[in-house]
């Protein structure tokens, strides 16, 4: 009795080694699959925060080289590339502006790029071709509180829709909020961002 006592006493240890075995095995992996959840997240909000300290140092140094001048007459993508007015981050290629998402950026009275003329004291940012997660990231951004102060409106656009976020506007009202500019981003095309 005593013998078959002692068995069944190791055959519980050895199955609650096991168990535990499984346990810790299922908790490690547990554990990994978080860490790379989080660092895959880690990295889209890396690529937005990056695109919005680009925009916020773009809109800075366009500000700076007009800052003693009345308006903001003759800034183009092209005044902007000739006068290296563009921060160290962006790039050009054959006389277009690359933003960091590797897409086309426009400067100028509108999202074409249009010079601004005589007496316009604002001008526009087109960051444009963006897939989805980049126009979210980008259209959602946190950028801090001066840079909104400076925006008047923000369009979206894309194949299929055209919205504005402005301050007046109750529904779309900047900064945009996350969940209505999951609706207004294209899956499946290229989106505009305009500031």
């Amino acid at each position: 009795m005593i013998e078959l006592l002692h068995k069944l006493y190791l055959q519980t240890k050895s199955c609650l080694k096991r168990w535990k075995m499984i346990i810790l095995s299922a908790a490690i992996a547990l554990v990994m699959v978080l860490i790379v959840i989080l660092l895959i997240s880690g990295q889209k909000s890396i690529g937005s925060t990056e695109a919005e300290q680009e925009i916020v140092k773009l809109t800075q140094n366009i500000r700076n080289f007009y800052k003693t001048r009345p308006d903001y007459w003759g800034l183009s993508t092209q005044e902007v590339i000739s006068q290296d007015i563009y921060p160290l981050s962006m790039k050009t290629e054959n006389g277009t502006l690359i933003g960091y998402f590797a897409n086309q950026v426009q400067i100028g009275a509108d999202a074409n790029g249009t010079p601004v003329m005589p007496t316009i004291k604002s001008f526009v940012i087109a960051y444009n071709g963006l897939n989805y997660e980049q126009c979210v990231a980008l259209a959602a951004g946190k950028f801090d509180r001066n840079f909104w102060l400076t925006v008047s409106s923000m369009t979206v656009t894309n194949d299929q829709t055209t919205q504005d976020f402005g301050w007046s506007n109750d529904e779309y009202i900047l900064p945009a909020d996350e969940h209505k500019i999951k609706d207004i981003c294209s899956k499946h095309g290229k989106n505009n961002i305009i500031f």
